[in-house]
């Protein structure tokens, strides 16, 4: 009697267990059902234009989802900052790496350069919150990108919002403010052409500003000017935050496609070294850390590291690069004092003299003077716009006239003459 009682309590204390568990799992499918009938269905595969926000109608951004996305599986997303208010730029240049890495791209329509720092910071946070209530966003993989006067908003944001990864900093990266003690936990990754006017800014920071920091941060450069990274260079930075995520992933060292990178990585390596040439394989040992650290053995790269980072001709040649950096900076100091002091015609000789060093064969140099033309080019169009909005005339026309004569193809240099022409004939 005593068994059959204790079999029958048993299977009663068996039943309970099992509809405990049942009731948990239908209470969690109900919640995770809840969670993600409250995403909203956009169109995938396509750039949306302009998604209006719920809480600011005034404000609104551009967006991709990968053909793939699926609401009810977290996507990583970076949110893009154009200068010029253009969301639907960038998203349109790097829709391609959206869909190979399988990331969510917005774009916001309304920060552009001349905004408050605040303003601007305020339109991002609806712009967040808006898109994380509509879209299954992943919380742990944030990330911001921008260019130029964009570019210094999404370093200004990274900074103060821990919720933000990493930022891909394209043609600046001074952030647009001062966060006093800046954080150390987010990853930092540069880009300009060699012909940017911004170019040594962007090596500085990472040479000067970030090297003293325990921060994730690397800087490439590509045959260009002052604009948006083509996507096959874009692509690096891409890489960069999808290598940083698989750090976190004990399996990933394995990874057979980071090995087979490794593998080819260590070959250009030993070729370097084999030719005798310190500092491009300097360099290369820089990047692979960087770039592979914790994802498969890279002993060879430490310890090729160790040993050239202390050789004399290494010093050398960061000191060069250093001394390279402040005098151009120093030169641009002394053009804009010949802006102001110097004529018309002072200004055709000289810009005849920069040309005539841009077609000669020393390629450092050629770059040097096309991204002093370029800065030039920015100084006038600026001091021109300023003149124009207290309505003086005459500075306008004059830095007009240099504005086309530093940059003759430039469209924009062009209608600034012609409106300062219809002003001064009312």
């Amino acid at each position: 009697m005593k068994t059959f009682s204790w079999f029958y309590l048993f299977l009663f204390l068996l039943f309970a267990s099992c509809t405990s568990d049942t009731k948990k799992s239908v209470e969690q499918t109900a919640v995770e059902t809840e969670q993600t009938s409250s995403f909203e269905t956009f169109p995938t595969g396509t750039v949306i234009d302009k998604v209006i926000c719920k809480s600011d109608t005034s404000l609104s951004y551009a967006m991709y989802l990968p053909k793939g996305y699926d609401s009810k599986k977290a996507y990583p997303v970076i949110y893009a900052f154009d200068p010029h208010k253009t969301g639907k730029l960038p998203v349109v240049l790097y829709k391609d790496l959206s869909e190979k890495y399988g990331y969510i791209i917005i774009g916001s329509n309304n920060s552009e350069n001349g905004l408050d720092f605040k303003q601007v910071q305020k339109m991002a946070n609806v712009m967040f919150s808006d898109s994380k209530k509509r879209l299954n966003v992943d919380a742990e993989r944030i990330y911001l990108m921008g260019f130029s006067g964009g570019a210094r908003v999404a370093h200004g944001i990274t900074l103060l919002n821990h919720d933000i990864k990493g930022v891909i900093c394209c043609g600046a990266a001074n952030p647009a403010i001062n966060a006093g003690e800046a954080r150390n936990n987010y990853t930092f990754f540069g880009i300009a052409g060699l012909d940017d006017f911004n170019y040594t800014e962007m090596k500085k920071y990472d040479l000067v500003e970030l090297s003293a920091r325990k921060l994730k941060h690397y800087f490439i450069s590509f045959d260009g000017k002052h604009e948006w990274p083509a996507t096959e260079i874009m692509q690096e930075a891409f890489k960069w935050q999808d290598l940083n995520e698989k750090r976190k992933d004990p399996t990933a060292k394995n990874d057979p496609l980071v090995t087979k990178e490794l593998a080819e990585e260590k070959q250009k390596l030993e070729e370097l070294i084999n030719k005798n040439n310190d500092y491009e394989a300097y360099l290369l040992c820089k990047k692979v850390i960087n770039y592979y650290d914790q994802l498969g053995d890279l002993s060879f790269f430490f310890s090729t590291y160790s040993k050239l980072k202390t050789s004399e001709e290494i010093n050398v040649q960061l000191k060069l690069v250093e001394s390279e950096i402040a005098k151009e900076e120093k030169t641009r100091q002394q053009y804009i004092g010949y802006l102001q002091n110097n004529d018309l015609n002072w200004w055709k000789k000289e810009i005849a003299s920069i040309n005539r060093s841009i077609k000669g064969k020393d390629a450092n140099e050629t770059q040097i003077k096309k991204r002093l033309l370029s800065y030039l080019s920015l100084v006038c169009y600026m001091q021109t716009i300023n003149a124009l909005k207290q309505n003086n005339l005459s500075a306008a026309e004059h830095f007009a006239n240099l504005y086309i004569l530093v940059d003759p193809e430039n469209k924009e240099a062009k209608r600034l003459i012609e409106e300062i022409n219809i002003r001064t004939l009312k």
